[in-house]
């Protein structure tokens, strides 16, 4: 039986040796993406980060507003710490044509392109799409549902959440001591 724990604490401090060895807090990080505005998940390719129009665009602007240096600041640090392509959608809500729509998606999108790369994520890595009003997270019936189809998605393609915020806490509480 001591042998067997011995064996489960070795592999034990095994684990929390690899999964600090990255450096980073995830607690520490999510809280501050939280600060920021940034909201990280995984998706079926990689890590989506979502942020919201409110915070980067005036109504009908392509100018990202003063104001948001810190959500574009934490942005660039967490896409600093992978080598992996960058896709930065811009999305509007269903107010105006289709074609003003496609041009002012596209061009909140390379605005966000542009300060990444100003904050030192490389520009060979990033591309950029408008999506205009054609992938709705809400209804466009209310100016909230509104204000949430406005926002910008960065994906990180073939990239992990562990690499940008550090791995997950270990939990112990299934170890048999």
């Amino acid at each position: 039986m001591k042998v067997i724990q011995s064996i489960y604490s070795v592999c034990a401090i095994a684990l929390l040796v690899t999964g600090c060895s990255s450096g980073l807090d995830r607690s520490r990080e999510e809280a501050d993406n939280a600060r920021a505005g940034v909201v990280v998940s995984v998706a079926k390719s990689g890590v989506e980060m979502r942020m919201l129009e409110a915070t980067l665009f005036d109504s009908d602007e392509t100018a990202v507003r003063p104001d948001s240096v810190a959500i574009l600041d934490r942005t660039a640090v967490l896409l600093k710490r992978s080598t992996r392509p960058i896709l930065i959608e811009g999305h509007t809500d269903n107010e105006g044509t289709r074609v003003y729509n496609d041009a002012l998606s596209l061009m909140r999108a390379e605005a966000i392109a542009n300060a990444l790369i100003a904050r030192g994520v490389p520009a060979a890595r990033i591309r950029t799409k408008g999506m205009a009003y054609l992938q709705p997270i809400a209804s466009n019936n209310t100016p909230e549902g509104r204000a949430q189809n406005r926002r910008v998605e960065i994906f990180v393609r073939s990239e992990s959440a562990d690499t940008l915020l550090g791995p997950k806490p270990l939990r112990l509480d299934w170890l048999p001591w």
